[in-house]
């Protein structure tokens, strides 16, 4: 459920790109970007790149708010995201700050 740098993933329905080859196995990416979208299964965010990646929501995903433990639901648009996480897999830890 992730993409890599510059395809969009959120339009593919969480299918990898192939432009350029396809992406290696359980590669592990960073994403850092502004959340465009949140749902109960996935975040949408707008890389610094100007890709559009969707990053997956786990059972056991651990979401934080500037430092803080919270709740998808309070996770809103503009908020900025940060994780780690490896390709085709939902997020273990996404942590996501405020903007301004």
């Amino acid at each position: 459920m992730l993409a890599f740098a510059a395809p969009a993933y959120a339009d593919r329905g969480g299918k990898p790109s192939t432009k350029g080859g396809p992406p290696a196995a359980a590669a592990t990416v960073t994403v850092q970007g502004v959340v465009q979208s949140v749902s109960g299964s996935a975040v949408v965010v707008r890389q610094l790149d100007g890709s559009t990646v969707s990053v997956g929501i786990g059972r056991n995903t651990h979401i934080t708010v500037d430092g803080h433990p919270t709740k998808v639901g309070d996770v809103k648009p503009g908020f900025v995201l940060v994780t780690t996480v490896k390709a085709g897999q939902a997020a273990s830890t996404m942590r996501f700050l405020r903007p301004g």
